[in-house]
C-alpha cells in the first residue's frame, strides 16, 4: 500500500506541541478515570449507609442576574439540609454523588422543587465520617456526561500519541485523516448509549406496575414557558429571535414511612416540549392544585414516583435517537472504508 504524498514529517516545533497535547489529554484522560472508579466505589458504598432523618433548611436556584436564553445552562439548584448524628447537630448541600452540575432553569427548578424547605427526608451518612452525606446516594448526576468526555480524551489522546511516534499527521492511502476515524465510533456508541437507556427505562416502567402506592396531592401543574434564543450564523443581529416553547411542571406531595416526598413525573418517558401554549396547558390540564392522586414509589427509593405507570408516552425517544446515531455511524464508517482505502 503507498504512502499518503501528504504524510510530512512534523518539523520540532509541531512536534515538541503535539507531544504536550498528547500529555495533558494523558493526564485529563487519567484524571477522569480515577473520578469514574471513585464515584463507582462510593455508589456500591453508598448502598450500606445508614439513614437519619434531615430537613431542607435552603432551597433555591441560583442564577445570574443576565439571562440571554433558557436553554442555556447557566443556573445551580441550592439545596441545603440539617441532621443530626451522634448528638451533633450538622449540615450539608450535597445531594448526590458527583455534585450538582450546572443545568437549564426548568432542571434546575424541578430538582429544587422535589426538596421544599421544612419537608423531612432521608439523609444517608457514611459511618466512618459523619459529614459525609448524601440524599440520593444511588443517583450521580454527572456521571453519563463524565463517561463520554472520557472517551473523547481517550481518542484523542490515542490519535495524538500516534502522531507522535510517527512524527507526522497519519493519512490513509487515499489522503484520509487518520484521526476523523474516531468519529463513527462515537456515533455508534451513541446508539449503544440509547438503547441501553430504553431497555432501562422499559425495565423501570415494567418494575413501576406492581410498586406500592402512597396517597398524594397535587401541589401545582403549571405551564413553564421558556426563551430560546435562535442560532444565527450572522454575527451582525445584535437581537436574536425568540423561539418560544412550554413544559408542564407537575409537582405532587406524598409520604412513605413518616418521610416527605415531592414527585414531578406523571408517565415514563421523556418531558414532552410544546410548541403552542394552549396544548400544553391541556396537557397540565390533566391534573390541578389540591386533586388527591394516587403515587406509585420505589420501595427501595421511594423518592422515585410516578402517577401513571401504564402511560409511557415519549418511552421510545431513545430507541429512535440511537437509530439515528446508528445510521450516522453506519453512513461514516462506509464513507471511510470505501474513500480512505486502496
Amino acid at each position: 500500500m503507498r504512502e499518503y504524498a501528504g504524510n510530512q514529517m512534523l518539523d520540532a516545533h509541531q512536534l515538541l506541541w503535539t507531544q504536550i497535547a498528547a500529555g495533558v489529554c494523558l493526564l485529563i484522560l487519567g484524571s477522569l478515570l480515577f473520578n469514574l472508579v471513585r464515584m463507582r466505589r462510593l455508589m456500591q458504598a453508598a448502598r450500606n449507609w445508614h439513614k437519619v432523618e434531615g430537613v431542607i433548611t435552603v432551597s433555591r436556584v441560583d442564577q445570574p442576574p443576565q439571562h440571554v436564553s433558557d436553554d442555556l445552562n447557566d443556573a445551580t439548584p441550592i439545596i441545603r439540609y440539617r441532621y443530626r448524628v451522634g448528638g451533633r447537630d450538622l449540615e450539608s448541600d450535597r445531594v448526590a454523588i458527583g455534585g450538582e452540575p450546572m443545568m437549564t432553569r426548568v432542571l434546575a427548578g424541578k430538582l429544587v422543587g422535589r426538596y421544599p424547605v421544612g419537608a423531612r427526608v432521608d439523609v444517608y451518612v457514611d459511618p466512618e465520617n459523619p459529614q459525609h452525606v448524601l440524599l440520593e446516594p444511588t443517583e450521580p448526576r454527572n456521571i453519563t456526561a463524565l463517561v463520554a468526555v472520557t472517551i473523547v480524551f481517550g481518542l484523542a489522546a490515542a490519535v495524538l500519541i500516534a502522531h507522535s511516534v510517527a512524527g507526522h499527521v497519519l493519512y490513509t492511502s487515499r489522503g484520509v485523516p487518520l484521526f476523523l476515524f474516531p468519529l463513527p465510533i462515537l456515533a455508534l456508541l451513541g446508539a449503544i448509549s440509547g438503547v441501553v437507556a430504553f431497555f432501562r427505562a422499559r425495565q423501570r416502567a415494567r418494575a413501576s406496575m406492581g410498586w406500592p402506592s402512597a396517597a398524594g396531592i397535587v401541589i401545582a401543574s403549571n405551564v413553564i414557558e421558556e426563551a430560546i434564543a435562535e442560532k444565527s450564523d450572522d454575527k451582525s443581529v445584535v437581537a436574536p429571535k425568540m423561539i418560544h416553547r412550554y413544559q408542564v411542571d407537575l409537582r405532587y406531595a406524598y409520604e412513605v414511612d413518616k418521610r416527605d416526598f415531592v414527585g414531578t413525573e406523571a408517565h415514563w418517558g421523556m418531558t414532552a416540549i410544546y410548541g403552542r401554549r394552549d396544548v400544553a396547558e391541556k396537557a397540565a390540564g390533566r391534573y390541578h392544585q389540591g386533586q388527591a392522586v394516587t403515587v406509585h414509589y420505589d420501595p427501595e427509593r421511594p423518592g422515585t414516583a410516578v402517577l401513571e405507570p401504564e402511560r409511557r408516552e415519549g418511552s421510545s425517544a431513545p430507541l429512535v435517537l440511537a437509530a439515528i446515531c446508528a445510521v450516522i455511524g453506519g453512513i461514516l464508517s462506509a464513507f471511510f472504508i470505501l474513500v480512505g482505502f486502496d
